[in-house]
């Protein structure tokens, strides 16, 4: 059997060179693109539609001039293992999916579709026989037409200067970019950020089992997934032997404790910095928690109303190094 212009044989090499090892799924795609290109219209501009990100897209992006990175192919991660060739302008198109109601005849697919042995038990010459043999039988099509959102032309808009990380950002996604919002996939950067304060002050840490007889210099937050999360220990605390497994299980090597600090006026205690902020920003109508926990003050309403927000002194705040 052929897949695209390449024998079976010819694209599992070509798998292999491009997607770094021979996937099943990256065969059984293979198949799936050319059944659905070989059931659309010719001269007609077709995208792709990919509903899983696992293997598939590579098929699409090795046979077609449909990548991800000219637009012309979409990923929508329903889970499915299915690909759809549809005309860009009328969205009439044609989707092909493993049908896992044929699979009972093909027992070596399903067990890898279903995982229904781990990797290291399956037969990988079996399996790539059973692909080869089965051709197009496993597979089901159906026509479809895509949503309208599919159909739009996709731009990035006008471009903008995050004014947190100084990168260049759509500036559709808001006042700064998404990775200085919640969407940064880094837990760390090496670079600090422009005008963020880099000298910071000396604080006095020591191992947990020494700090018996110590006061805690900030609250410390214990978390129990799905049941509670709050401050285990408030700031001034003073150690006892009773408290060490407790700051161990939290995962506490070693705390701060009050003693021999150097700061300057640049510093302020986190408790402080909380009550600051809350008197500045309480306009009228809004009260505050007057005693801080885990450096936060919580805002509450003096009655009831419409809750009016500053847009532009909160895009500030927002907009200082480190908020």
């Amino acid at each position: 059997m052929n897949i695209g212009p390449y024998s079976f044989d010819e694209y599992v090499h070509l798998v292999k060179s491009f997607h770094g090892h021979v996937a099943p799924g990256m065969i059984i795609g293979g198949i799936m693109v050319d059944t659905a290109l070989n059931n659309t219209p010719a001269g007609d501009f077709f995208d792709a539609l990919c509903e899983t990100a696992s293997c598939l897209p590579d098929a699409v992006q090795l046979l077609t001039p449909c990548t991800v990175g000219n637009g012309w192919l979409r990923i929508v991660n329903v889970g499915r293992y299915a690909v759809t060739f549809y005309e860009k302008y009328g969205g009439e198109g044609v989707r092909v999916y493993l049908d896992s109601s044929k699979l009972d005849s093909w027992p070596v697919i399903k067990e890898w579709f279903f995982k229904l042995k781990p990797k290291k038990e399956q037969d990988s010459k079996a399996l790539f026989e059973q692909i080869h043999n089965a051709g197009t039988n496993p597979y089901s099509m159906q026509h479809v037409r895509v949503q309208p959102q599919f159909l739009e032309k996709r731009s990035k808009g006008s471009i903008a200067l995050c004014p947190l990380c100084g990168e260049a950002y759509p500036s559709k996604d808001g006042e700064i970019c998404l990775g200085c919002g919640n969407e940064n996939p880094y837990t760390d950067i090496a670079t600090p950020r422009s005008g963020a304060i880099e000298k910071a002050p000396t604080l006095q840490t020591i191992s947990v089992r020494d700090a018996i007889g110590r006061s805690l210099l900030h609250d410390m937050t214990r978390i129990i997934p799905k049941s509670e999360k709050g401050p285990a220990f408030k700031t001034g605390h003073v150690v006892e032997t009773d408290d060490i497994d407790l700051l161990l299980s939290m995962g506490k090597k070693t705390v701060y404790v009050e003693g021999n600090t150097s700061t300057d006026d640049d510093w302020v205690h986190e408790d402080e910095a909380a009550l600051t902020l809350g008197r500045v920003m309480a306009g009228d109508g809004v009260t505050f928690t007057e005693v801080p926990s885990e450096g936060k003050v919580t805002f509450r309403a003096e009655r009831n109303g419409l809750l009016v927000v500053d847009e532009e002194r909160l895009i500030n705040f927002n907009c200082v190094p480190d908020v």
